[in-house]
């Protein structure tokens, strides 16, 4: 059976994408703050270098997924809103679907 998608809600989409990175950047960030910190596990590191080092990785744990997850929301709006256009135009893509 052939069906057509002529629209696409904005507000789930634009959700879902912005989940979608949140949860991608936070994967990626966990396992580059992991490999990037092995170097420094070792060395004798003072106070104030410990704290920028170990700090500011844990900043970025934070501050990362949020700023994906809004460009996420920005980027899934936009492309919702795009794609509403031209498939009202000329058509939306066709999915075969079996029941």
């Amino acid at each position: 059976m052939k069906k057509e998608i002529t629209r696409i809600d904005v507000g789930s989409a634009a959700l879902v994408s912005g989940a979608v990175m949140a949860l991608l950047s936070l994967v990626f960030i966990l396992f580059f703050f992991l490999i990037f910190s092995m170097p420094f596990a070792n060395m004798p590191l003072g106070g104030y270098e410990k704290g920028i080092m170990f700090g500011g990785g844990a900043f970025m744990l934070i501050f990362v997924p949020i700023i994906y997850g809004v460009f996420g929301i920005i980027s899934g709006a936009l492309s919702a809103v795009v794609y509403n256009f031209i498939a009202g135009r000329i058509g939306g893509v066709k999915v075969y679907v079996r029941d």
